[in-house]
Formats: C-alpha cells, sequence, structure tokens
C-alpha cells in the first residue's frame, strides 16, 4: 500500500482553556463541513458495582434539552442548519458528535456549550430515559440471538469488583434503580471541562474558531481530582469457561483471550493485526477451515476488543448444523489458534492484513468527522493529538514476530476464558 503522509492533508493546532478544556482545531481545506466532537474521559469503566449503566444512561440523558435549548430543540436547530448529530458511549471515555456546513461552526459551538455548562438533572428526565435505556438492552441483549454472550464472558473474565465486569450499557436493575443522586454525583465528577476534549475540524479559519470557542466555552470549570477507578493485574481472570442455554437454534463458542489494553501500543496494533488473519474474508484461517473444509461453523472469525487497561482477543464459531456441538467447535478454534504460536504467518497473510487495517484508518481519515474521532481519542489518552500523523506507519510496521509474540505470550490455557452458547 502507497505511503500516506496525513502531515498534507490537515493542519492541528491546539489550546488549553483556563478551566482545562482541550481544544484542537485541525485545519482540512476543502471540505465545506465542520465537525465537531466533544468527548468526555468517562465510560463504564469510570462506574461503581451496583451503579452500572450510568455512563451510558448519561450519554441518552444529554439529549433531554436545557433552560436555554428544550427537549427536541438541539435536534431541531442542527437539523435546520443542514447538519447531523449523534453520541456513543464506550469502557473509556463518550463523545458526542455534530456535523455542520462549514458557516454554521458557531451554532454547534453554543449547543455543545450550552448542554455542557447549564444541563440539569430532572426526575423527568432520568425516568424517561431509564425507559428508553432498559427498553434498548432488552431489544439489543436480552432478546437478541446470541446478544448475552458478552455479559457472561465479562462476569467470567473479571473479577466482580472491577468494573470491565460488566458491559457499556450495564445491568438494567442497575438503570431502572439509579437516582438523581447518582446522575448529578456522576456528573460532577465526569462533565466538566477539565475532563473533556474539544475537537473542531473542516474547512475552518483557526482564529475565528478559537475566538468562538473562548466565548462560549470560557467559564469556569469544576475543579478538583477526577474519581478514576483502580485497576490491577489480578483483576483479569483466566482459565475459565462459562456455559448459558439461549433462544438460538445453533451452539456457539466465543474463546477469549486477556491481552495488554490499547496504550500498549505494540501489542494492540499486533493483535488487530492478527485477529485480521485469522477472520477477515472468504480466503482467511477460520473461515477457510472452519466453514470451508470442516464445514462444522456457518460463520467464524476474531476481533479485538479494546480497553484502555485490559483487552480482549476474541475467536469464535457458530454450527453449521445442530449435531455440531460446543466441544466440537471449540477444537476446531483451538487448532487454528495454536498456528499463530507454532508457526509464523505467511508474507501473504500478514500484507493483506496490514493493508486491511491500514485501509481502514484511512478510510476513516477522509472524513472530518473520522480525524475528529481519532484525534480526540490521541488527545485523551495519550496528551497527543499528533501521534494520529503516524498511525497508518504503525499499523504498517507490524511483522511477522510481532504476531508469533503475541500468540506464544497470551494464547494459553491459563489466560483464556470460553464462552459457549448452547440452545435452549
Amino acid at each position: 500500500m502507497q505511503k500516506i503522509d496525513l502531515r498534507k492533508s490537515f493542519d492541528i493546532s491546539r489550546i488549553k482553556l483556563d478551566n482545562g478544556l482541550d481544544v484542537i482545531i485541525i485545519d482540512k481545506p476543502g471540505s465545506p463541513v465542520v465537525s465537531i466532537n466533544l468527548a468526555y474521559k468517562v465510560g463504564s469503566k469510570d462506574e461503581a458495582e451496583g451503579k452500572t449503566g450510568l455512563a451510558h444512561l448519561f450519554e441518552h440523558m444529554m439529549f433531554e434539552g436545557t433552560k436555554n435549548v428544550p427537549k427536541g430543540e438541539f435536534d431541531k436547530l442542527c437539523s435546520l442548519a443542514g447538519g447531523t448529530n449523534n453520541a456513543y458511549t464506550t469502557y473509556d471515555w463518550t463523545a458526542y458528535t455534530m456535523t455542520l456546513p462549514s458557516h454554521q461552526l458557531e451554532l454547534g459551538l453554543w449547543l455543545e456549550s450550552d448542554r455542557m455548562m447549564n444541563f440539569d438533572i430532572l426526575q423527568s428526565t432520568l425516568a424517561n430515559q431509564q425507559k428508553v435505556v432498559t427498553e434498548e438492552i432488552s431489544q439489543t441483549i436480552d432478546n437478541q440471538p446470541y446478544g448475552k454472550w458478552r455479559v457472561e464472558q465479562a462476569k467470567a473474565a473479571f473479577m466482580n469488583s472491577c468494573s470491565y465486569s460488566w458491559e457499556v450499557h450495564g445491568n438494567v436493575d442497575d438503570v431502572a434503580a439509579a437516582t438523581v443522586g447518582d446522575c448529578r454525583e456522576f456528573h460532577s465528577f465526569y462533565y466538566r471541562p477539565g475532563n473533556a476534549c474539544l475537537i473542531i475540524c473542516g474547512d475552518v479559519d483557526n482564529d475565528e474558531a478559537f475566538n468562538l470557542v473562548n466565548k462560549y466555552f470560557q467559564q469556569p470549570g469544576m475543579k478538583g481530582e477526577i474519581r478514576r477507578n483502580a485497576f490491577k493485574k489480578s483483576d483479569a481472570l483466566g482459565g475459565k469457561r462459562v456455559e448459558f442455554s439461549d433462544n438460538v437454534p445453533l451452539s456457539a463458542v466465543f474463546l477469549s483471550y486477556h491481552i495488554g489494553g490499547f496504550m500498549n501500543e505494540e501489542e494492540m496494533l499486533s493483535g488487530e493485526v492478527l485477529a485480521n488473519i485469522a477472520s477477515n474474508g472468504r480466503s482467511s484461517r477460520l473461515y477457510n477451515s472452519l466453514v470451508y473444509e470442516k464445514q462444522a461453523a456457518s460463520s467464524a472469525g476474531a476481533f479485538a476488543d479494546k480497553r484502555e487497561h485490559s483487552s480482549l482477543i476474541t475467536f469464535y464459531a457458530i454450527a453449521n448444523s445442530p449435531d455440531i456441538k460446543c466441544e466440537e467447535l471449540n477444537s476446531h478454534l483451538i487448532s487454528e489458534i495454536d498456528k499463530f504460536a507454532s508457526t509464523e504467518v505467511e508474507d501473504k497473510e500478514l500484507e493483506k492484513s496490514r493493508n486491511i487495517v491500514t485501509a481502514s484508518a484511512a478510510n476513516e481519515i477522509q472524513y472530518s468527522s473520522g480525524i475528529a474521532d481519532l484525534v480526540a481519542n490521541n488527545a485523551l489518552f495519550w496528551d497527543d493529538p499528533f501521534r494520529v500523523y503516524g498511525l497508518l506507519d504503525k499499523y504498517h510496521n507490524v511483522n511477522k514476530k510481532d504476531i508469533r509474540k503475541i500468540a506464544n505470550k497470551y494464547f494459553t490455557n491459563g489466560n483464556s476464558v470460553r464462552t459457549d452458547v448452547v440452545p435452549g
């Protein structure tokens, strides 16, 4: 793949406001739109046992309106200006995104600053979004075929006291029991300028953009230390197996291995490339072996589940017929996984995988919203928005020894978490 010099594609400028807000302007000439990404360094990993789901619930609540922009008006104003907006929550951060015509930048900044500075939690707001979120959990997890495996995996993979032992959506009972007091405390700890990064990306004038940011965001922010959960190596549990029945027609096995957090970039990049070799496309190892040759699985794959402190690489297979049971699927998966440790990958496999992950990152960088998202992540966790310039090279530099090193270090029985789903 041809090397891409991202420094020629966009310029990055950065300031920090007195209230701690990290502000990054990305000048991307030729684009008639501007993307705003306001990312807070808070996710489900910052929750406490018994009070799970607050980060995701809060994402929903932030669209309930303020005294200046009543419920429904945020979307209406954005849409009438020709824009779109959305939000998402992960284990480690929450992001609010907006894309508008470039000349509507001031509107977007006013909307986001109003939501940051003037949001309040009301009982009616909380009750409304508790219903929405619990219904979402019901539809996407409880009533979705193979939807529960991640919940069971999380409980087996981490100590109960570790906040990676539950999924981002949290426990439905915890969400339903959340109080206004819980939410206000959560807001005071994490929804403050000093725990956020504001990205503006598009065809913008830097001076004008910084002046608008100062106009709308230069308000006193809450001081004091931000509460963080402690993570220990012993929180990650291995050598575990869990089985549960579900309303599914065929058995499935999800075999996961602990690896380092995404701050350990060498391991994380190697893990992503390895997962692609295992699963991307019909020429991949798992598809070729389990689906095509052995005809034991109807689908099979692998992916890297990235988290700040402890990530997972998961290999999975769903049976091809009711006669294929979990033990057989697991045996086939282990056979393919062991090959990564015993032999080096082929040149063509490595090149294909590196090109796939590099192309995926390059595709995201084509759009103002994608650049803003990547830069926000690098600013929040590495304190280095300029790190994005070297991202594509980092993927391309993964080599055969890196792949084999990861496999030998982590793909062991004592480091695995096996989740079996059986028809019930």
